[in-house]
Formats: structure tokens, C-alpha cells, sequence
């Protein structure tokens, strides 16, 4: 019993949540004001690109685009090279979450069937996709690489700040998901939840076995 296993059972249980909050199979009258507290939050958010400068706009479609794609690569891949062994295995338990979630993510949008955001008035600076919304995959495997990330790396003093960048990199794109429009924000957070959940159990296993070797070796 330690603070990554009650995080995790934390993450998958906020998670569940959300899911029961938003999912398109059954009546959910009951969380109607919980659903229209996420849809007003959503518009509020959108509607920023009105009230601020035109330049955001551009950022935040360069983030919302770029900012899962190529800079958690390029952190890895830094990390990596610089990271000595422990910076490599980071990247090899990162990668592993990484292609654990992406089937997840699908088979969970698929059952959940949350239609992408459309309001009155609803301006998106981006296209919309055509698959599900709940939850997103850009926030999934954002935090499932910032959360792994964190936990595992331990740098020296010059790449200690990756990590940093990455948790930056990740509220950013998180955000920008909904900015743009193509995201309600309970589906960026379940993405969240899902991905730090995951991150945080294969981190678990992954430290528990040189204990279960331990153990065994002892008794024979």
C-alpha cells in the first residue's frame, strides 16, 4: 500500500466516474446539471479566441496539433540519448503505456459514444473529427508520457528540466483541445485519468517485480 497505488486506484475510479457522467447508452438525467456545468464550462473556454489576441489562435492550433505529435517524441528521444539507463528504461515503459492506451482509448470512444462538441454559435478553429470524444486521446497519451515520465526519471540537473517541459507541453495541449472546440472538458480530464491510471499501474508492476524475483529467489 503506497501513495502510486492509491493514486491509481484515485485515476481509475475519477475516471469510471466521468465515464457513468457522460456515457450515450442510458438515461442520464441524473447528472444533467453535472453535463451542462461541462458544456457551459466548454463554451466559456471556447469563446476565448474572441476576447483575446489573434496570435493565440495560431499557438493554440500549433499546440493542439504539434504538441502531442512531436515534442513528447523529441523529450523522449533527449531523454533517451542524455538520460543514461534509467533515462532509457523511462522511455521504454513510456512507449509501453503509450500502445497499451491507444486501443483502449478506441475501444472506450466507441463505447461510450459521446458525440463531439456542438453548440449554438460554436466556432472551431480546427476540424472536427470524425471519431468520439470521451475520452480524448490527445490528453490520454499526453499524461500517460508526463505522468511515467515524472515518476521513473530521475536526471541530473540539466535534464531534470524535460520532464518540466512535458507537464507545460501537456497542460497545454490539454487545454487547447477545448479552445479549438473539438473537445468538451470531460473528456479532456477523463483522457487524464485514464492515462495517468494506466502510467501509474504498468509503473507499479514494472517495480513490483524485481520484488516478486526477490522473493522467489529467497525461497529457493
Amino acid at each position: 500500500m503506497n501513495k502510486i497505488f492509491f493514486l491509481t486506484i484515485f485515476c481509475f475510479a475519477s475516471f469510471i466516474l466521468l465515464s457513468f457522467i457522460v456515457i450515450n447508452k442510458s438515461n442520464n438525467m441524473y447528472f444533467n446539471d453535472i453535463i451542462n456545468f461541462d458544456k457551459t464550462l466548454f463554451i466559456t473556454i471556447n469563446e476565448f479566441h474572441v476576447k483575446l489576441p489573434g496570435e493565440l489562435d495560431h499557438f493554440m492550433i500549433l499546440i493542439t496539433l504539434y504538441g502531442r505529435e512531436f515534442f513528447l517524441p523529441f523529450v523522449m528521444g533527449l531523454i533517451f540519448i542524455f538520460g543514461g539507463k534509467i533515462g532509457r528504461k523511462t522511455v521504454v515503459i513510456t512507449s509501453i503505456c503509450i500502445l497499451i492506451l491507444i486501443p483502449i482509448v478506441s475501444i472506450t470512444k466507441d463505447y461510450i459514444e459521446r458525440s463531439r462538441p456542438f453548440e449554438p454559435g460554436l466556432d472551431t478553429l480546427i476540424s472536427i473529427d470524425s471519431s468520439y470524444s470521451f475520452p480524448s486521446g490527445h490528453s490520454t497519451l499526453i499524461a500517460a508520457g508526463f505522468v511515467t515520465i515524472m515518476v521513473l526519471f530521475k536526471g541530473n540537473k540539466y535534464t531534470k528540466i524535460l520532464p518540466v517541459l512535458l507537464v507545460i507541453d501537456g497542460a497545454l495541449v490539454c487545454f487547447s483541445r477545448i479552445y479549438v472546440g473539438v473537445h468538451y472538458p470531460f473528456d479532456v480530464l477523463g483522457g487524464f485519468f485514464l492515462g495517468s491510471g494506466i502510467s501509474l499501474l504498468i509503473v507499479s508492476i514494472v517495480n513490483y517485480i524485481p520484488k516478486i524475483r526477490t522473493i522467489i529467489s529467497n525461497k529457493i
